[in-house]
């Protein structure tokens, strides 16, 4: 079980939220940074190379929320291979990894849409450019699920948007923190503007939004061409599954999942 220790015992830590482009990772950051144990919320545009990366991650969470750090994790997202993340910063134990992915089926439309909606001239407002990103960012993400092994957390996607109240008790459990996360949570400074997270109107909704819910934008058709789709498909697949072996979307004990695994 998580360790019993009050929230003013425990030494602060960070969280890396390893994910890409429209998977809910801005509802998913807005709910967690929400919570009074956790700062931050937003992309911070980093790479983490070194201690001192980690350090600087709390000045600019500073800054994003405009207020000094409360709590006892300070979180980024990273969805980008940019935003490179050393191996020995994953071996740390005061960092913990949840990662997050969505299907590429709903993804990649997802990504042209608000992409052409953003800045029609982003590279990813085509449709093979998404396509490449999104295959080449779920590399990288089974590069280092494969290195954390049972020591991180694993959500898909769908399930924090069916399965909300399951998903969140899970994270809690994970994370060992002392109040369950929530269904709803705050909206701050950056939320809704592009380059920090998700652009449209839905994350200022302050709460999980059902798929019938949601404001999904234009409805502009996207003509994806069947055999990169294919294989954006074949490698979420393949990523889903070896993840589900590894990581169950069901963090139980924190101490055995951290066991064996720190260097």
């Amino acid at each position: 079980m998580p360790r019993a220790v009050a929230p003013d015992m425990r030494s602060r830590g960070y969280i890396l939220l390893i994910s890409h482009m429209r998977s809910h990772s801005s509802l998913l950051a807005h709910i967690l940074g929400s919570h009074p144990e956790i700062d931050g919320y937003s992309e911070l545009h980093r790479r983490y190379d070194s201690r001192m990366d980690l350090r600087e991650m709390t000045r600019r969470i500073e800054e994003a929320t405009g207020r000094l750090r409360r709590g006892r994790y300070a979180l980024d997202k990273l969805l980008h291979n940019a935003g490179h993340i050393d191996a020995a910063i994953l071996r740390r134990d005061d960092v913990e990894v949840v990662f997050l992915i969505r299907n590429p089926v709903d993804t990649i439309p997802s990504i042209v849409r608000t992409s052409r909606a953003v800045d029609p001239s982003l590279p990813v407002a085509a449709p093979e450019a998404a396509i490449d990103y999104y295959v080449a960012r779920l590399e990288r993400i089974g590069r280092y699920s494969e290195f954390m092994g049972e020591r991180a957390a694993f959500v898909e996607s769908e399930r924090l948007i069916d399965d909300t109240d399951a998903v969140l008790a899970r994270l809690t459990r994970y994370l060992g923190l002392a109040t369950p996360l929530e269904p709803t949570y705050e909206r701050f400074p950056l939320s809704g503007r592009p380059g920090h997270g998700d652009p449209s109107t839905n994350i200022l909704a302050g709460r999980v939004l059902r798929d019938d819910e949601r404001d999904r934008g234009t409805d502009e058709p996207v003509d994806i061409p069947a055999g990169p789709m294919s294989a954006a498909v074949a490698a979420y697949d393949a990523l889903l599954l070896a993840m589900r072996a590894t990581l169950p979307d069901d963090p139980q004990d924190r101490e055995r999942r951290r066991g064996g695994g720190s260097a």
